[in-house]
C-alpha cells in the first residue's frame, strides 16, 4: 500500500494504470445465512484495521426525523448484559474507536482497532447491533442534550444559516429535514422506535469497506458467528422535480446580529449531474476553493467585503446540492449578494481569464494525489463512488479529465448549476437588512425558531 501511494504521488500520468485498481480487492464473504460484499485495501504499515460498514439506508426511511441518528448515537448506551459504563470501559481497554455518520441516503458505522483484537472487538460490536436496549435514563439525557444544542444554535450564526438554508432550499423534497431531527421530533423518539429502527438497519443491504493487513480476514468468522445481519431490505429512490424559480430573499431575523451569514444555492436532480461529477467539482473549486478562487478574489481581495467565501457541488446518488457560503457586515451584505450574482453571470458567459483557468487546472491536478494519503479517506472515496454507481476507473482518470476540460465547458457548467432565477437566497442577520436586500429581490422575514 505504501509503495502504491508513492507511485501515485510521483508518476501522475500513470495514475490511470491498472495497478491503481488492483490495489482494491472486491470479495464476497459467506456469513452462513447471508453474504456480505467486501471492498478490501491491504495496508500493512501498522498492525491495525479500519472497518466501515455501509448501510444502504439513511434518514429517508425513518418514521420520525432524527431516529436513525439517535439509533447510532445511543448504540453503546447499554445492552441487556452491560451498561454504558461497562461498554465504554471495554472499548477503551482495547483502544477501539467507534464512529458513525448518517446521510439521507445511507449510513456508515466505522470501527478502528488493533488487528490482534479483531475477535473481541468485532464480537462486541455484533452484540451491540443485536442487543442494544436504549435505556430510558440514557435516552432522556441524550434528548435533553440534543434539545439544548439545537436551541443554542442561535449563538452560531453560521450553523443556523446552514440549517435554515437546507430546510428552505430543499422544501418540498424528502431531503429537507436535517438528519439530526428537530425539537418537535425529539419528543416522539422512544425506546421501541429505536429498537425497531435498529432492526431495520440489521436487515438492510450492507457493504464492508475494509483496510488492514491480511489478518483482517479473521473478521469473517466473527461476523458469521456473532452478527445476525441480512440483506432483505432494499430502498427505492425518490423521484425529484427540478427546483422552481425563486423570487424572494429569505431573511432569518436574529436581533442585534453584527454580521450577515449568506447562503445561495439550490438542489440538483440526478439527471443534472450524472456524468458531470468531475466537471462540477472543478467548477465549484474555481468559484470558491481557496484564496485564488473567483469569489474570494472579487469579494475579499478587490473589495474587502468578507474574509472567506466557499462554493460546493455535493452529489449523492439520487440528488445533489450546489451552494455558496460566505458572510459580510450588515451594511455590505446586499453588495456581497450582488457581486456573487455578477460572478455567476460572468463565468457562465465565459468572462474570465485563461490564466485563472489554467492555474486552477494545475492546482487541482497537482493536489489530487494527496487526497489518497490517508487510507480512511481513500475508503470513503471508494464508498461514495460505489454509492453513486460510478465506475471506479473515473477515480484514476480525474487528472486526465480535468486536463481536457475547456473554458466553454466550465462556463456551461456554471450556467447549468447556478442560474440566478433558481437560486434560493438565505440571509441570517438583523431585520434591518430588509431595506438594502429588497433592491435585489423581495424579502421574506422568517423566524429562526420555526426551523429548529
Amino acid at each position: 500500500m505504501q509503495l502504491f501511494f508513492l507511485s501515485l504521488l510521483t508518476i501522475l500520468p500513470a495514475v490511470a494504470s491498472s495497478s491503481f485498481l488492483d490495489a482494491v480487492q472486491r470479495q464476497t464473504w459467506d456469513l452462513g445465512k447471508e453474504t456480505l460484499d467486501v471492498v478490501w485495501i491491504e495496508d500493512d504499515k501498522f498492525p491495525k484495521f479500519t472497518a466501515s460498514f455501509y448501510f444502504q439506508d439513511g434518514s429517508l426511511n425513518e418514521p420520525v426525523p432524527g431516529l436513525t441518528q439517535f439509533a447510532f448515537d445511543q448504540l453503546t448506551a447499554g445492552t441487556a448484559q452491560e451498561g454504558q459504563r461497562q461498554l465504554a470501559e471495554f472499548f477503551d481497554f482495547y483502544g477501539a474507536n467507534l464512529r458513525h455518520s448518517v446521510t439521507h441516503e445511507y449510513s456508515v458505522f466505522t470501527v478502528q482497532a488493533l488487528t490482534k483484537d479483531i475477535v473481541p472487538v468485532m464480537g462486541k460490536v455484533c452484540q451491540l447491533f443485536k442487543d442494544a436496549q436504549y435505556p430510558q435514563n440514557e435516552l432522556d439525557s441524550h434528548v435533553s442534550r440534543a434539545k439544548s444544542q439545537l436551541k443554542n444554535l442561535v449563538t452560531s450564526h453560521a450553523g443556523l444559516a446552514d440549517r435554515v438554508f437546507r430546510k428552505i432550499s430543499l422544501s418540498g423534497t424528502p431531503y429537507a429535514e436535517p438528519v439530526e431531527g428537530s425539537l418537535a421530533s425529539y419528543d416522539k423518539i422512544t425506546r421501541k422506535l429505536l429498537r425497531e429502527r435498529l432492526g431495520a438497519l440489521n436487515r438492510t443491504k450492507k457493504v464492508l469497506y475494509l483496510a488492514g493487513p491480511r489478518e483482517v480476514k479473521e473478521m469473517q468468522k466473527v461476523l458469521a458467528a456473532e452478527c445476525e445481519w441480512s440483506n432483505e431490505v432494499r430502498v427505492n429512490p425518490p423521484v425529484l422535480r427540478k427546483p422552481a424559480p425563486q423570487s424572494a430573499i429569505y431573511l432569518v431575523d436574529v436581533p442585534r446580529a453584527n454580521q450577515a451569514q449568506i447562503r445561495i444555492g439550490r438542489y440538483l436532480i440526478k439527471d443534472e449531474f450524472v456524468g458531470k461529477y468531475d466537471h462540477y467539482q472543478f467548477m465549484s473549486t474555481f468559484l470558491g476553493g481557496g484564496f485564488t478562487s473567483k469569489l474570494v478574489q472579487e469579494l475579499r481581495v478587490k473589495r474587502g467585503l468578507t474574509y472567506s467565501a466557499g462554493a460546493y457541488v455535493s452529489m449523492q446518488r439520487d440528488y445533489g446540492r450546489a451552494g455558496i457560503l460566505t458572510f459580510s457586515k450588515n451594511e455590505t451584505a446586499a453588495d456581497a449578494v450582488g457581486i456573487i450574482r455578477d460572478v455567476f453571470a460572468d463565468v457562465a458567459a465565459g468572462k474570465f481569464l485563461e490564466k485563472e483557468f489554467v492555474h486552477q487546472k494545475n492546482h487541482q491536478i497537482g493536489a489530487y494525489a494527496f487526497g489518497f494519503e490517508e487510507t480512511g479517506a481513500f475508503l470513503g472515496q471508494l464508498m461514495l463512488y460505489d454509492h453513486q454507481n460510478r465506475d471506479l476507473a473515473e477515480l484514476v482518470r480525474f487528472p486526465e479529465t480535468i486536463g481536457r476540460l475547456t473554458m466553454p465547458e466550465l462556463a456551461r457548467s456554471t450556467l447549468e448549476t447556478f442560474p440566478w432565477d433558481r437560486q434560493t437566497i438565505v440571509i441570517v442577520g438583523d431585520k434591518g437588512l430588509q431595506k438594502s436586500l429588497s433592491r435585489i429581490r423581495p424579502v421574506r422575514v422568517v423566524r429562526y425558531e420555526d426551523y429548529l
